[in-house]
């Protein structure tokens, strides 16, 4: 009995110090610096845990969506190259880059009766990250003389064209991932429209007003120097 008597009065002598010290180090000013110090501290490595767990799990969600979008584009290449309407058309595909599924080149055929015929055109095209989210982006690596594809020597800014192509439901899709007035737009539907290009020319959205003019006062010239332009630089 006595020696849990003398167990208690230790523990209220060792609590009672305990408090005495905090209170000294509360009213000393130099300790409570030390101890927002410490606080601070300890709130700096809690937050940067904490934005450290979040990029990692950012990442993860990175992946997954960036495998997701690789097997649906290895999908859509088997189908774009097994596909009947696309190779009458005169489409072959390849890559880019050896082993990189974002980038694709699309061989196309001009058209008989147009002044792109027996032309071999050569079509980049971009996927992004988050397809299909978001289009894939189309430009001509051959010249084309065409009103609504970009061959410019330089534009208003000083650059040259760079193939790029000015087609509304190309330009809808890459922005929204869908066209309106299309629904299930995908490759296989933007390559028809770009063939349909070696046919018509929108005059109302051209990239050199020149050019349109031309096109529209003299129609023979201008088939004259797409013809050129075919046999110079597409075959």
């Amino acid at each position: 009995m006595m020696n849990n008597n003398m167990m208690m009065n230790n523990n209220m002598m060792n609590n009672n110090m305990y408090n005495m010290n905090m209170m000294n180090m509360m009213n000393n000013p130099n300790n409570m610096m030390y101890m927002n110090n410490m606080n601070y501290n300890m709130n700096y490595m809690v937050n940067m845990m904490n934005m450290q767990n979040m990029l990692k799990t950012m990442q993860m969600m990175g992946n997954q969506n960036q495998n997701t979008t690789l097997s649906r584009l290895q999908k859509e290449y088997m189908l774009c190259n097994q596909d009947t309407d696309l190779n009458q058309i005169g489409c072959t595909f390849g890559l880019e880059n050896e082993g990189n599924m974002f980038q694709w080149k699309v061989s196309m055929i001009g058209p008989q009766g147009t002044p792109y015929q027996n032309g071999i055109f050569t079509i980049s095209v971009f996927f992004p990250p988050n397809y299909p989210a978001n289009g894939a982006e189309f430009r001509f690596k051959n010249r084309i003389y065409h009103l609504n594809v970009d061959w410019r020597e330089r534009d208003q800014y000083g650059n040259p064209g760079n193939g790029h192509i000015c087609l509304s439901s190309l330009n809808e899709w890459r922005s929204t991932g869908k066209v309106k007035s299309k629904p299930g737009y995908g490759v296989k539907q933007a390559l028809f429209d770009i063939f349909c290009l070696f046919y018509n020319q929108g005059i109302e959205s051209p990239y050199d007003d020149n050019i349109a003019a031309q096109y529209r006062d003299n129609k023979d010239e201008f088939n004259r120097i797409a013809r050129e332009w075919t046999q110079k630089y597409a075959q």
